[in-house]
């Protein structure tokens, strides 16, 4: 509209430039001769607006066909560009923009190399070069990027013209993804080297002493060799487009071995490695073969096909058989003999693994404490040569708490061996639960971690009548256990309820894996997330022992970083 309204202006000053000139000459007019004028003008004025009128339907018609011109560029399936003769783009359809995937705004006036590597913008810049010279861009590709930084390849072509209003050449451009176009030609490619390669294949395979086919995702034969019609005594026009399994595979329902086999027919999965089965002629003989598939599938992993080999195993069979025949006599004298042999070995592997559980187990927990002892005798040593006494202490304290953990260490040895010997009695006495636990947790005090707390709950009566020792020894295993795998408060709930005990320790530590769950009571044990965390792996044995001399039971809910709880339920006889 700016152009437009110009051309107005200039008009308007020349009609007041004119009209100030008739002014002068009109001094002195006569009346007659004013209005033969006026009525000119009048006539002049209607003339005027008739050939506005016209020009507004012209122009009318113009901005229609310019709408649909710019329809016809913008949603052409071609996308077309514009460029000047450094490369920057002018104008662009949107299906370019599309293909580019950014919007008209932001590509106009930005070079057409910025969508591309520099590799390609250099061929561009080349392709360019040539065409301002010669007047015509032949058609070329190029890697293209999207906005998304995805590429695709594009055939570019186009012609040189001229534009009047900026004085210069400019180079108009069709653009096509043409990736498509591409990928199918490869295909087509691939697809005439396929059939090549598999004529040359087939006289390959023809002259092979084992039987060779492929069969296709419905097991049906698509390609035999020589040796499998010989077996079967066919032709392979008679044999290809059959379904393989149903017409020349016999013995997969009798063969149990073959189960897997069936199952895999039925899901439509990819055939088994390895397999054995009879091979059905069409004179009815029945072969024995042994089968070796391999599975092919496309870069996708889509099963495309099996190649399958065969080879007559039936004299070998014949042969096994008497074979077999041989020496199950002897496989039946020689089981009877070695089973006894062989449980006596278990026996002795099952001391030897306990052995070196021990021993590894032992040499890492002692080899801490022991270099602690170490370590600290030696600095005080040190510190009294120097006469600095102050700081023995703490060294002093590090040498008991080693000492400690030492102890700690030989008292679950020495309990898990009085258990296992079964010389431990059990001496049942009346005591107050409630105070009996919180004076182990007075106890344990110090032992807990930075802001970490133990909640104690109980409800019914407080009396029972239990082995005091025992009990104590349960409660220091578990409760020591939740403070050391968790850094947070630890619950502890006693009840009585008439003559039973329940006891529960909660935590909301590291937790215990589920596949470690199912070995946690047994000896040297310790799940593999606390490889790292000092420990026997004798305490839940050890506390698993004793809830079974009290006769109680023992159950756990543990799940990895959750926490872990334990209940256990003790019958009393009260008095």
């Amino acid at each position: 509209m700016a152009p437009e309204k110009s051309i107005y202006d200039q008009l308007r000053k020349r009609a007041e430039a004119r009209v100030t000139k008739t002014l002068g000459v009109l001094k002195g007019i006569t009346l007659d001769k004013a209005k033969t004028l006026l009525h000119e003008l009048e006539v002049h004025q209607i003339e005027l607006e008739m050939q506005n009128e016209e020009l507004r339907e012209a122009q009318h018609r113009l901005e229609v066909i310019r709408d649909q011109y710019t329809d016809l560029f913008d949603f052409a399936p071609v996308g077309y560009l514009i460029l000047d003769n450094k490369g920057v783009i002018v104008n662009i359809n949107l299906t370019a923009c599309d293909l580019l995937g950014i919007e008209r705004a932001l590509i106009k006036g930005k070079p057409l190399s910025a969508y591309m590597s520099s590799g390609e913008s250099k061929i561009l810049f080349l392709k360019l070069q040539e065409a301002f010279k010669t007047g015509r861009l032949d058609g070329f590709e190029l890697e293209m990027k999207h906005k998304n930084k995805a590429t695709f390849t594009a055939l570019l072509q186009g012609a040189i013209t001229s534009n009047t209003n900026l004085k210069e050449d400019l180079c108009r451009i069709s653009f096509q993804d043409v990736t498509t176009i591409k990928e199918a030609e490869v295909i087509l490619q691939q697809h005439e080297a396929l059939q090549k390669e598999k004529e040359k294949i087939q006289q390959y395979l023809d002259l092979a002493p084992v039987v060779f086919l492929l069969i296709d995702t419905n097991n049906k034969v698509e390609m035999i060799n020589q040796k499998g019609c010989d077996l079967i005594d066919c032709t392979s026009q008679e044999i290809i487009g059959r379904s393989w399994f149903q017409d020349f595979i016999c013995d997969l329902n009798t063969n149990p071995s073959n189960t897997n086999i069936l199952n895999n027919l039925e899901e439509e999965k990819s055939i088994p490695t390895n397999f054995e089965s009879k091979l059905r002629s069409k004179t009815g003989e029945m072969l024995i073969m042994s089968w070796t598939n391999v599975a092919l599938l496309d870069k996708n992993g889509i099963l495309l096909g099996t190649l399958v080999a065969g080879e007559n195993i039936t004299e070998r069979k014949k042969a096994e058989l008497r074979k077999e025949r041989y020496t199950q006599d002897l496989e039946d004298i020689v089981e009877q003999r070695t089973q006894k042999l062989t449980e006596a070995l278990h026996n002795e592997k099952m001391v030897n693994e306990m052995k070196t559980a021990f021993v590894s187990m032992a040499s890492h927990e002692f080899r801490t404490p022991l270099t602690s002892v170490l370590s600290s005798t030696i600095l005080i040593e040190k510190y009294n040569d120097l006469k600095q006494y102050p700081k023995q202490k703490r060294h002093i304290e590090r040498i008991k708490g080693a000492v400690g953990q030492l102890t700690s260490i030989l008292e679950d040895f020495l309990s898990m061996d009085k258990l296992e010997r079964g010389i431990i009695t059990i001496n049942e006495e009346a005591f107050d639960l409630k105070i009996f636990t919180e004076d182990i947790l007075k106890e344990l005090e110090f032992s807990l971690k930075e802001n970490q707390y133990l909640n104690y709950h109980h409800i019914g009566s407080s009396m029972v009548v239990l082995d005091r020792k025992i009990l104590r020894n349960i409660f220091l295993n578990l409760i020591t256990n939740a403070i050391k795998y968790s850094d947070v408060n630890v619950l502890i709930h006693t009840k009585v309820k008439n003559n039973t005990v329940q006891i529960s320790f909660i935590d909301k530590g590291i937790g215990i894996p589920e596949e470690d769950q199912k070995n946690l009571f047994s000896k040297f044990f310790r799940a593999k997330n606390v490889a790292n965390i000092q420990g026997t792996g004798l305490g839940l044995s050890i506390v698993k022992h004793y809830v079974d001399l009290l006769e109680g039971t023992i159950i756990f809910e543990s799940k990895l970083k959750e926490g872990s709880k334990f209940y256990i339920t003790l019958p009393q006889k009260m008095e």
